[in-house]
């Protein structure tokens, strides 16, 4: 890292070399060209574009973008420039010059090339005009680095958003996307699958593909071809391939949906509707690999099967059916991944598996198994680690678990040469967690992918928010625009109000309202939850929520729809908070519990706040089923005013 403390620069990730050369000063305002030299080619450019859009945004005008054959013939050498050229090196690796004169960032290759700029990029937003002499030697630790994204569960973004994520994650040098896809992709001669989700489009996926290449990421597909099938499974042309014998038009459950979903392994239909997807989606994407999911396969052998699971084994249906998936994306030229919750159950088939398989090895606990590494590292099988940014079923994302939770993840990539880290953001039950909410693990996750030492620095920092302090400020400052560097620390302050999460009230509606094929102690849910408790957390959600209006006040226009975010998922927490003490009152007849509004005054609050969630929603997603979303909170309402009684009088 160089004799230069690192925390003299607000850099995500932290370059794996940087030294200060000097006093002297690079100023922007005397910029006369970006200069590219004569090797660089079209992507180049587009770096190049970047880097005079992020001038003009910061510090106001618009350096002209040239190329030469040598600086000296151009009479550019007493010129002060910023030029970007290549020099061989490592794979996505770049290096960084930088005196009072010129500005130097060489790149291996395009995408080093893209990611030295970026860290320019960085260096300005954190230094203004006048840029400190350094030297910067930098290139990651793990070859793949990336973000996985539900579009599924709920939400569809729009093509605007997405190109939007792929900004933001490429900006900290992550280099793979996956979008989760169950039903969200409009199949050809399968519209009764994906009507009323607002699906992606082959338009769209090939758009973004594009994109994804001008910014040095690989659109990697993933789809469901095993489980999680529950939308396919529920249609009438459809429901017959289910394990379950499920029926089409059962009431629609966010339960169900969760854990009735796999197919029929022993119905020939069930291979061929699998392969008509992956024909469709494969010739979409330039990339190599193909994420055919085969993850909680629940119903296997439970229903249809059963008699056959009992003579073979469910491990044996599994591993069959997961061959000839893997047989047909294979004929495509495509390196295939999984995910391996089913396999590590039934370790003594991996020997079965394909040499070049990648396992996608999830854990999202706070304190992640490593156990389950170390099988698939001793089974001879290339993984990648994933964590998770912990948003899932939360209107804030949990930050202690997912910081947690991603650093050991990382640690065990480490230790057991994982080929990549690839961190997860779901959407279970409506995905009602906001875009914006789970940036900040995204952040942590990519700058350790890149440069795990980031955190090794604070090894004897046991307390979270102690911990990642540091990283909590940089993060607040780079990627939300507040200068402050307080907006992160509040935010993982918001999530610790949150003591019921939005699967417990799915939970207790389905189950209260028998809705699901579960047996749910609706009643029972929130008994080990005191009122006291969660009166003190509803008042610390307000109380947030007024500190981040504050610092959206004074952040610029780029961060404003996230700082939206922040406060309606705040208001959302506060309120929700109070309804679990009516239901305490009225479900679990406790008494002496303090309510500071009545029943119909809460419904009413909801409505309003279900309002300015449904307006955010719409500013970056399609409308996809924010209606269920609306059917839940309706539910919740109706309860409230039922038994408002003489309260609301």
């Amino acid at each position: 890292m160089g004799n230069w403390e690192m925390g003299s620069l607000n850099l995500i990730p932290e370059p794996g070399y940087i030294q200060r050369t000097g006093d002297e000063e690079f100023l922007l305002s005397k910029l006369y060209k970006i200069v590219l030299a004569r090797d660089c080619n079209n992507m180049d450019l587009e770096s190049a574009r970047l880097l005079q859009k992020e001038i003009l945004e910061i510090i106001g005008i618009t350096p002209g973008i040239s190329k030469v054959i040598d600086l000296k013939k151009a009479k550019l050498a007493d010129k002060s420039i910023i030029y970007l050229k290549r020099e061989p090196g490592n794979s996505e690796s770049y290096k960084m010059r930088i005196s009072n004169e010129r500005v130097e960032v060489i790149g291996a290759d395009e995408a080093g090339l893209f990611y030295g700029v970026n860290t320019l990029r960085q260096i300005i937003r954190d230094c203004g005009n006048r840029l400190p002499a350094l030297l910067i030697n930098d290139e990651p630790y793990f070859k793949y680095r990336g973000y996985y994204h539900d579009v599924t569960r709920g939400k569809v973004p729009t093509l605007e958003t997405l190109k939007e994520l792929v900004d933001r994650i490429s900006f900290y040098k992550l280099n793979q996307l996956q979008l989760y896809v169950e039903h969200s992709f409009a199949f050809e001669g399968m519209s009764e699958i994906w009507q009323g989700a607002d699906p992606l489009t082959a338009e769209e996926i090939l758009l973004l593909d594009e994109y994804c290449q001008k910014r040095h990421v690989e659109l990697v597909p993933s789809l469901s071809t095993f489980g999680h099938l529950y939308q396919a499974l529920s249609t009438s042309s459809y429901g017959h391939l289910a394990e379950l014998e499920a029926g089409p038009g059962k009431k629609y459950s966010w339960i169900d949906r969760q854990i009735h979903h796999t197919l029929d392994v022993s119905n020939p239909e069930s291979i061929e509707f699998v392969k008509s997807m992956l024909d469709q989606y494969i010739p979409l994407f330039s990339s190599n690999k193909f994420n055919i999911c085969c993850d909680e396969t629940f119903d296997l052998g439970e229903g249809k099967n059963k008699k056959l699971a009992a003579e073979v084994g469910k491990g044996r249906l599994y591993i069959d059916f997961l061959k000839k998936i893997i047989e047909h994306v294979k004929g495509y030229g495509k390196e295939v991944m999984f995910w391996g919750d089913i396999i590590l159950e039934h370790p003594e088939l991996m020997p079965e598996l394909p040499d070049d398989l990648i396992c996608l090895n999830w854990e999202y606990s706070g304190e992640p198994d490593e156990e389950k590494v170390r099988i698939v590292y001793e089974a001879g099988i290339s993984q990648y680690l994933c964590p998770g940014v912990s948003g899932w079923n939360h209107l804030m994302n949990d930050l202690d678990k997912a910081f947690s939770n991603i650093e050991k993840m990382v640690s065990y990539g480490r230790k057991y040469g994982a080929l990549g880290i690839l961190n997860t953001d779901w959407g279970d039950y409506g995905h009602i967690n906001f875009l914006g909410n789970s940036m900040p693990g995204m952040v942590f996750a990519a700058a350790l992918s890149w440069n795990p030492e980031t955190i090794e620095r604070f090894p004897q920092i046991q307390d979270l928010a102690q911990r990642y302090r540091e990283l909590d400020r940089k993060i607040s400052i780079m990627e939300l625009n507040d200068s402050e560097g307080e907006i992160v620390t509040l935010l993982r302050e918001l999530a610790r109000q949150q003591l019921i999460n939005w699967a417990d009230l799915v939970h207790w509606k389905e189950g209260k309202y028998k809705e699901t094929s579960l047996e749910i102690d609706a009643e029972g849910l929130f008994s080990g939850i005191s009122g006291k408790e969660l009166l003190a957390a509803y008042n610390n959600s307000i109380q947030l929520a007024d500190r981040i209006l504050t610092i959206a006040s004074k952040v610029g226009v780029k961060n404003k729809l996230d700082y939206q975010e922040f406060y309606v998922a705040a208001q959302g927490i506060a309120l929700l908070n109070i309804l679990v003490l009516f239901i305490k009152k009225n479900d679990l007849k406790e008494k002496g519990l303090d309510i500071p509004i009545c029943a119909c005054e809460l419904a009413s609050r909801l409505e309003y706040w279900l309002a300015d969630f449904k307006n955010l929603w719409r500013k970056r997603n399609k409308e996809s089923e924010l209606k269920r979303i609306e059917e839940m909170i309706s539910v919740l309402t109706g309860y409230l005013r039922a038994k408002g009684g003489i309260d609301c009088v």
